[in-house]
């Protein structure tokens, strides 16, 4: 066989090609046209140009976020990829969807007869219309051993219509796809992965499909607000492919790029995430992506090879730009290569017994195939030897360093988590005879409450730096990544990075038994206080005022620790009455001020007051509102606090049906 690619620019152009090639018209020719254009009237043109001198062609068609010739990558053109084979027939069909994605994949597969000369289905499908996973889990239904491979359409990203054509047929929902027919057609299948996955595990509370509603409590929509930043979340579904829902399927990790926002929140994803899974942030690492790229080289050469099909997402395009040809390059040394940027890539598996063809995101998948057995020679020197880095070095760096930022601040959070577990434990242990405030951590669920803290305590720098990296990705697409800004993203990481490292401190300040007091200034403390509260405030939806008139210089004597504890409990205590009431506007008033003497805290809710029966027991240890399901130190444990450790007072009334607690701290003279 010989593949034969042209970047499409004329239609004198494209004659001159052919007749350069000299197309034997009695040979099998299958014609790959990827292309930028979507443009049915341009796309009909084109067909007809090609059909007319070659009219026995097949043509597999689609609209792209970019297109791969031997020139690398490209964007905003055509390429048009003619292979030409010897033995191998081909069969072709194009269904447009009337029904459930899955039915496509098993019409499709019904459209070619099954033998032991069938070798390989090449499909491309929508971007938009159709579900890619339930589109190819129809094809595994009815032939699970054959190798299917390609990809969803893209239209540059702007996820507004795709379109996949055959010879006579263009559809913006559907799918067209060419089997291989040749026992002795040799095809090996490669993929790229290399995404690290970010931060903690999410749990999808709600989704039907590849339509995801609900993850944390909060809107799909909400989710990629609140960690990414409200400025990202308003480009979904564009952002989202570079920033993919990575979930563990039978040990390998799997991303699920956003594809579409609805108007109720949710999102549309390239293929399903189940309900009830958990799944990570995905982050691409530039220099994993790379090397990976020189492993699957090796692996093509130990295979015949005569021509080289790539399917690659948009994302990696997006993240490695022009870097992207690292990748891409090099097997143009093995054999003729072409494809497109997707929206999602088809991968055919077999593990020991078990075959099957997945929707992959993120990922660059390559087809070789040769119709000899006729092995590459003398082809390994060139590509591992002499395939220079081309790009600028600073800017890998760069990004290699913001990839390790985010690695490492997400395992000490892991570490940490660890670390007050078995500190927690071992305490608990050590003084479960002893009446002591570490028996707040007698209980399970008590244990969970508190590392939800720390949890909340790192979620917003985390956030905060995956939106910094995230908005310096978007700037770098703009073209508008200056020095300046550069040097503005790396200041911003290294004081999240610097916050995080201090909660460190304070949250261990937590767990010793020996708790000092020291002489802090009010502002400090209540800089932690917001730092804690903001994320529950935000994650719960109700509002915060604050009311802060106390004098700049006026410092108390407490323990940070203890202080944080106490003021935590009472704001959580009022947000899980505001949320249990239903309030319509829930509010929550933080007023501070000082007089000659003290220091006076007052934290107010609007959930309805305190019952005047309870509310001389509210302090009382043998009482609780919340029955068996009560966590956290308990009110009782912080009068405690306030009134024996920090020399205070703690004190609750009711005033116009809301809740008021009031701390009372002595300023130091």
């Amino acid at each position: 066989m010989k593949t034969f690619t042209l970047n499409y620019d004329s239609q004198e152009q494209l004659n001159r090609f052919l007749r350069d090639c000299n197309i034997d018209i009695k040979s099998s020719v299958l014609v790959q046209i990827f292309t930028s254009q979507v443009d049915k009237k341009f796309i009909n043109n084109l067909r007809n140009q090609i059909l007319k001198p070659i009219p026995h062609a097949i043509i597999l068609g689609t609209t792209t976020c970019g297109e791969i010739s031997n020139n690398g990558s490209q964007r905003g053109t055509t390429v048009i990829s003619f292979s030409i084979f010897e033995n191998t027939i081909l069969k072709f069909t194009l269904i447009e969807r009337t029904n459930k994605s899955f039915n496509l994949g098993q019409d499709i597969a019904k459209q070619f007869n099954y033998n032991d000369e069938l070798k390989l289905i090449l499909t491309f499908s929508d971007g938009l219309n159709t579900n890619g996973e339930a589109y190819v889990n129809g094809i595994s239904s009815i032939y699970e051993d054959i190798i299917v491979a390609g990809g969803m359409a893209g239209d540059n990203g702007k996820f507004e219509e795709t379109y996949v054509f055959s010879n006579d047929i263009i559809t913006n929902n559907g799918a067209v796809a060419v089997a291989f027919y040749n026992k002795d057609l040799s095809v090996n299948t490669n993929y790229s992965f290399n995404w690290e996955t970010v931060g903690k595990k999410h749990f999808v509370e709600k989704a039907n499909k590849n339509r995801v509603y609900k993850i944390d409590g909060m809107s799909a929509v909400e989710f990629y607000s609140y960690y990414l930043g409200e400025d990202i979340a308003r480009l979904l579904p564009s952002i989202g492919i570079e920033f993919p829902l990575v979930i563990e399927r039978k040990g390998v990790k799997v991303a699920r790029a956003v594809i579409s926002k609805y108007d109720d929140g949710s999102l549309g994803f390239a293929g399903n995430i189940e309900e009830g899974s958990y799944v990570q942030f995905g982050h691409g690492d530039v220099q994993m992506i790379i090397d990976k790229g020189l492993d699957n080289i090796r692996k093509i050469i130990d295979h015949p090879v005569e021509s080289i099909f790539i399917y690659s997402c948009m994302a990696r395009h997006a993240l490695l730009k022009d870097d992207i040809n690292l990748e891409i390059m090099p097997l143009r040394e093995l054999a003729p290569v072409s494809g497109f940027f997707t929206y999602g890539e088809f991968y055919h598996d077999c593990e020991e017994d078990s075959c099957s063809t997945q929707l992959l995101n993120q990922t660059m998948t390559t087809v070789a195939i040769s119709e000899t057995n006729t092995m590459t020679e003398n082809i390994t020197p060139n590509v591992f030897s002499d395939n220079p880095k081309q790009f600028d070095q600073v800017n890998l760096y760069r990004t290699q360093a913001l990839s390790n930022l985010i690695e490492r601040t997400t395992k000490e959070l892991e570490d940490l988590n660890k670390d007050l577990e078995n500190r927690i434990e071992e305490e608990v242990e050590k003084n479960s005879q002893k009446d002591s405030m570490l028996h707040m951590m007698q209980s399970q669920a008590q244990l969970g409450e508190m590392l939800e803290m720390i949890i909340h305590q790192w979620r917003q720098p985390l956030s905060a730096i995956t939106s910094t990296v995230s908005s310096a990705q978007v700037y770098k697409s703009m073209g508008a990544l200056s020095d300046e800004e550069i040097d503005k993203t790396f200041k911003n990481i290294l004081s999240f990075t610097e916050h995080l490292n201090n909660t460190i401190g304070d949250f261990r300040e937590l767990f010793k038994t020996d708790i000092n007091t020291d002489n802090i200034p009010i502002d400090m403390l209540f800089n932690k206080v917001k730092t804690i509260v903001n994320p529950i405030i935000l994650k719960s939806k109700v509002k915060l005022t604050e009311n802060f008139n106390y004098e700049k210089d006026a410092q108390i004597n407490i323990s940070v620790g203890l202080m944080l504890q106490v003021l935590l409990n009472i704001v959580k205590n009022a947000v899980d009455v505001l949320l249990q009431n239903s309030i319509r506007n829930p509010e929550i008033i933080l007023d501070v001020t000082t007089d000659t003497d003290s220091c006076i805290i007052k934290i107010s809710d609007n959930g309805g007051g305190i019952p005047e029966d309870i509310l001389d027991k509210i302090f009382d240890k043998r009482f609780s509102t919340k029955g068996s399901k009560g966590t956290g130190i308990g009110l009782d444990m912080s009068k405690n606090i306030v009134e024996s450790k920090l020399k205070g007072k703690l004190l609750v009334h009711n005033e116009n049906n809301w809740a008021v607690f009031t701390i009372i701290l002595p300023l130091v003279k």
